[in-house]
């Protein structure tokens, strides 16, 4: 593709992406303020349900609700294949979100041991929706010029 159409897609995505966060908010926070939104890139306010909120924290020790940041960001990375989305977050998000899906044997005291996996396939991300429609968002990230020459590219 030229670059200008790689910068027209690019541009597009972006504005699909007006929903996303500007800034996350943690769960530590929340409890705190007693505030039960965030405000997105494109600047409006987006709601949490606070049935979610408190079923969040329920699921999460104490000690662990200064790291998890809300909305949860799942992004679809069309540059890892078909149906494939990653957490766009730290270690403590991504092992609640394994939890939640009922993947993660060990209990929150063996957190520090647990390796993440950082791909999830779409029917997880369908469920996590399900259970957490207002705190959490899907983005989209496209791949750059340079990865999408390598998948074109035989061995």
């Amino acid at each position: 593709m030229s670059p200008s159409i790689d910068r027209l897609i690019e541009h597009e995505i972006d504005t699909l992406n007006d929903h996303l966060p500007e800034t996350r908010v943690t769960l530590q926070e929340l409890s705190e303020s007693g505030k039960s939104f965030f405000i997105t890139r494109s600047g409006e306010k987006s709601i949490f349900r606070i049935e979610e909120i408190e079923w969040l924290r329920e699921q999460v020790p104490n000690q662990f609700h200064d790291s998890i940041r809300l909305p949860i960001v799942i992004l679809r990375r069309l540059d890892h294949g078909l149906g494939i989305y990653t957490v766009a977050g730290n270690k403590t998000e991504l092992f609640m979100i394994h939890r939640i899906l009922g993947y993660v044997d060990p209990e929150w005291k063996n957190f520090a041991s647990w390796k993440p996996i950082e791909q999830l396939a779409r029917p997880q991300v369908q469920f996590l929706r399900k259970k957490m429609p207002s705190t959490s968002c899907i983005g989209i990230v496209h791949a750059t010029r340079e990865k999408a020459r390598e998948d074109v590219t035989p061995d």
